[in-house]
């Protein structure tokens, strides 16, 4: 299973942004961030001996709102405003248990699956164009 600020950082925009709506519609939504921009380092893992190493500064927007007096952050590569502020809703509203959690975990998931299908896809292609260099000696 995915992070789920993997599958809101990847999921298609229009899902979050619908979400939000919903949440925005049925609850009192305060925000006490706006989206801004920001830098942080990236960390990644390096292949060969599986150790962390931080390949440079990223361009990151947060957000951070409130839903009954429960915070919800969010965070999107790039200057990504709506995203950023889609995804701090969701989180708010999911800490805050509303009555449409049920829903909004239940949109996550199917947008997993969709994420899930398109890393498969992709790393099928990838796999494609793989060199063995041990077949081109013999």
């Amino acid at each position: 299973m995915m992070d789920i600020g993997e599958i809101l950082a990847e999921g298609e925009l229009t899902v979050w942004q619908s979400l939000a709506e919903m949440i925005a519609d049925r609850h009192e939504i305060k925000v006490l961030q706006q989206p801004e921009t920001c830098m942080t380092m990236m960390q990644v893992l390096d292949s060969v001996g599986q150790t962390p190493f931080y390949v440079g500064e990223v361009l990151m927007t947060e957000a951070t709102v409130s839903i009954d007096g429960i915070v919800g952050f969010g965070l999107a590569m790039e200057d990504d405003y709506i995203r950023a502020l889609c995804a701090a809703i969701i989180d708010a509203a999911l800490l805050a248990d509303v009555a449409e959690a049920g829903e909004i975990r239940k949109a996550i998931a199917d947008e997993e699956q969709r994420v899930l299908a398109r890393h498969q896809q992709e790393e099928s292609l990838i796999a494609a164009t793989r060199v063995r260099f041990a077949i081109m000696e013999g």
